[in-house]
Order: C-alpha cells, then structure tokens, then sequence
C-alpha cells in the first residue's frame, strides 16, 4: 500500500495558520486528554520519572506537558512545521524538550535501551502495513529492559462518515490510492503489540463526550527482555 506520511507537513501548516493549538482545533482536546492520561497514570504502571519520547509529537502538546511534570521528554515528528511548533511550546512553557524532525518506523535517531516510557497519543493508526511491526519493533529497541509503552490508537469499526473511504480487506481509509488510517479490531492490534514482545499490562477503550465507548484502544505494555 502506498503512504504518504510526509504529507502530515502540509496539515501542520494549515492548523498553525488557523490559530489551532495543535492537530486538535480546541485546548478543550488536549485537557481532556491530559486529564485521562492522568488518570491511566495513577494506576502507578507507568514510570513516575525517568526519559520518554513521544511517538509523532505533533506541535508537541503532550511532550511539554510530560517535561512539566519532571520527566526527561523527548518528541519526534516528520513535519518540520510541527516540531518548530513543539520547539517554541517549550520554550513559552520554559520547560526543557528535545524535538527532531524524524521517521518514528525506524527511530534511528535513539541509542538502545535509551528510553524508560515511550507514550503514543495517537501516532500507531497513521502507520500502515508492514510499517507497523517494524515501528514496534524500533519502540521495543529503544526501550529500556522492562519499560513502558502507553498506546493510544483508534481502532476499528470506523464511523459511518469514513465508510465511502474505507476497505475491508486492509482495515484502511484511503484519500485516493494513499492509505491514511489503519482501523483494525482491537484483538488484532493487541496480538501486534504482543507480536512485538511486549506484555500487555491492561488496556481500555476511550469514552466520547457521552460517556459512550468509542474508537479509541488505550494500551499500557511492557518491554519482555
């Protein structure tokens, strides 16, 4: 299938223009999100210190939330307008993040074993095909022996918006011959995640405004040595 995960740059470009304070149109979003981010860390599975990266950073929202909170944050994203975004965050927020230009498939920009907690808070369902175990394979690299990886991902089935562009047979949306969202079940991207040689601690599945379940698959896991 073809990709075209450069294409993220234009998108960042249009939000930024916007006046957005991210990918997300309101800070409403990321309040939330924090807020249930909070909670699944209360649970006390994840580090309480230590180094983590976040996977497809964005404009760096979470990343400079997590350097506030003590931990030693790291984001990488592909779009160059993204990360001078999440460059400018921290320096507003006066925190210290580091943020590259990057391909989170590969990570090639991280030593092994370097990080304590890699956070994904929406970056696995824009990965596609074989692209997906090998960036689990790349997050299981990077990660400490025993660290932690908190996943957050849609998952499938797909609102009834998206079904003119999506395919069955592939679990993806597609704009034109490009694949843009994997939406598989949940089962299937649990077995991924273990695939990859990790150890699922719990998972959950997200609420709407409504409290109504939707197609958010939220993942805590371990690294198995």
């Amino acid at each position: 299938m073809k990709t075209n995960y450069p294409g993220h740059e234009k998108k960042y470009q249009k939000h930024r223009a916007q006046e957005h304070p991210g990918w997300s149109a309101t800070e409403a979003v990321y309040t939330d999100f924090k807020a249930h981010v909070e909670g699944i860390m209360a649970l006390g599975n994840a580090p309480k210190t230590g180094r983590l990266l976040e996977l497809g950073c964005g404009a760096g929202n979470m990343t400079v939330w997590f350097a506030g909170k003590g931990y030693e944050a790291y984001g990488i994203d592909i779009a160059p307008t993204a990360i001078d975004w999440a460059k400018e965050r921290s320096k507003r927020a006066n925190v210290k993040a580091q943020f590259i230009i990057g391909d989170v498939v590969t990570l090639r920009d991280y030593s092994d074993c370097y990080f304590d907690f890699v956070f994904d808070g929406h970056c696995l369902h824009c990965i596609i095909g074989n692209d997906r175990p090998k960036l689990l394979g790349s997050v299981w690299r990077v990660l400490k022996p025993e660290g932690y990886l908190m996943i957050n991902t849609m998952c499938g089935p797909v609102d009834p918006e998206q079904l003119e562009h999506y395919d069955p047979i592939t679990r993806s949306t597609f704009s034109g011959d490009i694949a843009t969202r994997y939406f598989g079940d949940a089962d299937d991207i649990l077995t991924e995640i273990t695939a990859a040689r990790f150890e699922i601690v719990r998972y959950e599945f997200g609420q709407d405004e409504a409290n109504q379940p939707n197609h958010d698959l939220i993942v805590e896991a371990r690294k198995l040595k």
